[in-house]
């Protein structure tokens, strides 16, 4: 074989090499887009949810504030003052949304 011969083998290879890397790479760029906006995606619910914590971190100023450990008899007391706040509140909107003629029944 003479040089040129060999020189046309070398550059044969080349461009094929190149067609084959080529190929792959086309047939990779669809997968590689659906990766790219689920990594979007992902993105942003990450940020969404860290987000919620930084927002839940600014409420709990100390662990003392978990209900786990606060005093069982004080919790109650705070319950029991809610319930009665928020029936007073729900009677209060009944009677709102009462007839004219029937603001004197006590329901």
């Amino acid at each position: 074989m003479s040089w040129w011969q060999w020189v046309l083998l070398w550059l044969l290879l080349a461009v094929s090499g190149t067609v084959y890397i080529g190929w792959r790479v086309w047939r990779l760029w669809a997968p590689l887009k659906r990766l790219g906006a689920e990594l979007t995606l992902a993105q942003e619910q990450l940020a969404a949810v860290e987000a919620k914590i930084d927002e839940l971190n600014e409420q709990l100023r100390s662990v003392d504030d978990l209900a786990v450990l606060q005093d069982p008899a004080e919790l109650r007391r705070h319950r029991s003052q809610l319930k009665v706040q928020q029936r007073q509140q729900r009677a209060a909107r009944r009677k709102s949304r009462r007839p004219e003629w029937a603001h004197h029944v006590e329901w």
